[in-house]
């Protein structure tokens, strides 16, 4: 059920900490990838580490400037001539300030949800032209698409979760209700996840230690999500085992928004 074999896969923010991830689970259920981002040493390393671990797998790559529609093109395009054909999207592209809400510009505000929402818009629309049997688009949107952040969670010092950013994700989330409702007929299903606390702490020593107990604290798991967690959710939604499953938004957050 969960076979991706002959299935090809574009992962748009591919080269990031669950993107990465996300490929790695994608060829271990036999499935091809294409890694799209726009930093390109990122994409050559992870490349790199996936071609030595999978030998025999179809690994292409391709540079992705979500902020550009002719980027957005020519990598559908290029990923669908190497493959000749594209059967799932992951879209786990954002845009974000970090910047408090008093500090921020519209031009900032417009910049971060030209990603979040345009992009994410014209990559889907792009992608799913070449969905030649039906397909599976995934959104990436976020526990702060649903709910506000509480400011009494973030110590002093650290900004809460940044207002272009949870708007853009309540927006994604809509976006993804649209466009499957929109494709449904063609056999494309149209999916969100929406993940709570995944800090990459390893690669951060700057974490506040207050704020990551804050963090356990809100989930009903008492505790954060590791980057591996993200890969059940999207194998299940890429998969012919959720082949009824359209519009929906799939929460991978420990319990954050059930409170």
């Amino acid at each position: 059920m969960f076979d991706l074999t002959n299935k090809t896969i574009l992962v748009a923010g591919g080269a990031g900490y669950l993107g990465s991830q996300l490929c790695e689970a994608i060829l271990l259920h036999n499935g091809n990838i294409c890694i799209a981002d726009i930093n390109l040493e990122k994409i050559n390393s992870l490349k790199y580490s996936l071609t030595q671990k999978f030998p025999d797998s179809k690994i292409f790559s391709t540079m992705l400037d979500i902020k550009n529609e002719n980027s957005i093109i020519e990598s559908v395009n290029k990923t669908n001539e190497y493959f000749e054909n594209i059967n799932g999207l992951i879209n786990a592209t954002y845009g974000t300030t970090g910047k408090a809400l008093e500090e921020l510009t519209a031009e900032e505000f417009n910049n971060a949800n030209e990603i979040n929402l345009t992009g994410s818009f014209l990559l889907s629309r792009h992608a799913i032209t070449k969905m030649k049997e039906g397909g599976s688009v995934i959104m990436f949107a976020s526990m702060y698409g649903i709910v506000s952040p509480k400011p009494n969670l973030y110590p002093e010092g650290i900004n809460p979760n940044p207002i272009e950013y949870g708007a853009g994700k309540a927006g994604l989330i809509q976006l993804t209700k649209y466009l499957a409702s929109h494709y449904g007929p063609k056999n494309i299903r149209v999916n969100a996840i929406a993940p709570g606390p995944f800090p990459d702490i390893k690669k951060n020593d700057n974490y506040n230690e207050e704020f990551l107990d804050n963090l356990r604290d809100s989930t009903m798991l008492k505790r954060l999500g590791e980057s591996k967690e993200i890969a059940g959710p999207i194998i299940f939604l890429l998969s012919e085992a959720s082949s009824y499953v359209t519009g929906q938004v799939l929460k991978v957050d420990g319990g954050w928004t059930a409170w």
